[in-house]
């Protein structure tokens, strides 16, 4: 298996353990059976002129979408975004307060909404990025999360933006109460930043396969 594969896959291994652990997590929190899954990663290297986000992950990643935000830095600096659609993170917060609204655009969200979310953002992300600055040990600090709705072409532009940046696109499966909901993590790392995880990585190999 070739150095860069092996390091692919503890990556995924790391970013499997961390959303098992936001999984645990969510299911104590909201006293219902959660699971989460990571069967895809794609990597997009900086300055990359063409984005299509749509094309790594399932397709219902279009139309309206809702970002949960947070900032990291200190030994690893960079940003990471939960993403779901509109739709579907209407969904999600009716099964988490155990109503039943229906999602309308021009309406939007409640305030209350938009804590769940923080919530749901909060434990995800920084379980993702607290295993992968656990695995590395590498210290690093959070913002809280921040919450925006983008149209999915505005959201494109805004990570095509990200010129000094590399991103790790990152497939995710939801699924409470046997519904199954499907989103995206998009974790990008300066250039420094995801130079230091592939030497930390390259290390790992080392140690593991001598």
């Amino acid at each position: 298996m070739e150095k860069d594969n092996l390091a692919c896959d503890i990556l995924k291994e790391i970013f499997n353990i961390g959303v098992g652990k936001a999984a645990n997590m969510l299911s104590q929190m909201l006293d219902k059976k959660i699971l989460l899954d990571v069967p895809n990663i794609e990597i997009i290297e900086a300055n990359k002129t063409e984005i299509d986000l749509i094309k790594y992950f399932n397709k219902d990643l279009k139309g309206t979408i809702m970002v949960s935000s947070i900032s990291f830095q200190e030994e690893l600096n960079g940003e990471a975004n939960l993403i779901f659609p509109a739709d579907k993170m209407r969904t999600i917060i009716n099964l988490c307060i155990e109503e039943d609204v229906r999602y309308d655009e021009e309406m939007g969200f409640t305030d209350i909404d938009f804590d769940v979310i923080k919530e749901i953002g909060n434990i995800i992300l920084n379980s993702i990025i607290g295993e992968i600055a656990n695995s590395l040990d590498k210290g690093l600090s959070y913002t809280l999360p921040n919450i925006m709705i983008f149209e999915m072409t505005d959201f494109e532009s805004r990570i095509k933006s990200m010129e000094d940046m590399n991103s790790l696109l990152i497939s995710i499966s939801f699924i409470i109460d046997q519904v199954e909901i499907e989103g995206a993590v998009i974790i990008s790392f300066t250039i420094s930043s995801i130079k230091e995880i592939m030497i930390t990585l390259n290390r790992m190999e080392d140690n593991l396969y001598g």
